[in-house]
């Protein structure tokens, strides 16, 4: 399930990306202390860390100028297109919301499990990693 939820998660679809974060984030907070020190290993190194790498590189590649405006259809001959809000109304936009959430799930589960997590032989590993991909929102431009 991980490992879909982690594919899902780099959909051009911001809804299912979204719903692919907060369902990866749920499972593993609410069933987080029932987890065998390998299913959080696989959990980490295997779907959420490969995730904040795939996230940064479609937010990198996304574009910050092209209206991402769904087609409804149209009026008189003329394309009617939906209504977005500024701040979600371009493809680099929509990726940088993304970022934001999957920032604060992933910062949110560690805080949670932190004891679990350092005792993890790899844990060191994937701390560096996940303070890398805070260092890289902290630096970027936008979010």
């Amino acid at each position: 399930i991980a490992r879909q939820l982690r594919r899902l998660a780099a959909d051009e679809r911001t809804e299912v990306r979204t719903c692919s974060l907060h369902t990866l984030t749920s499972i593993l907070t609410s069933h987080g202390a029932q987890l065998s020190g390998s299913t959080w290993d696989y959990a980490l190194f295997r779907a959420l860390l490969p995730m904040m790498r795939e996230v940064c590189e479609a937010a990198a590649a996304a574009c910050a100028t092209q209206q991402v405006a769904k087609p409804l259809g149209k009026e008189g001959g003329v394309p009617v297109l939906m209504l977005l809000h500024h701040s979600r109304d371009t493809a680099s936009k929509q990726w940088d919301e993304t970022w934001v959430l999957l920032l604060h799930s992933s910062t949110r589960l560690f805080r949670a499990f932190l004891p679990t997590l350092m005792a993890r032989p790899r844990f060191s590993k994937a701390w560096a990693r996940l303070l890398a991909f805070c260092r890289t929102s902290l630096l970027a431009a936008r979010r």
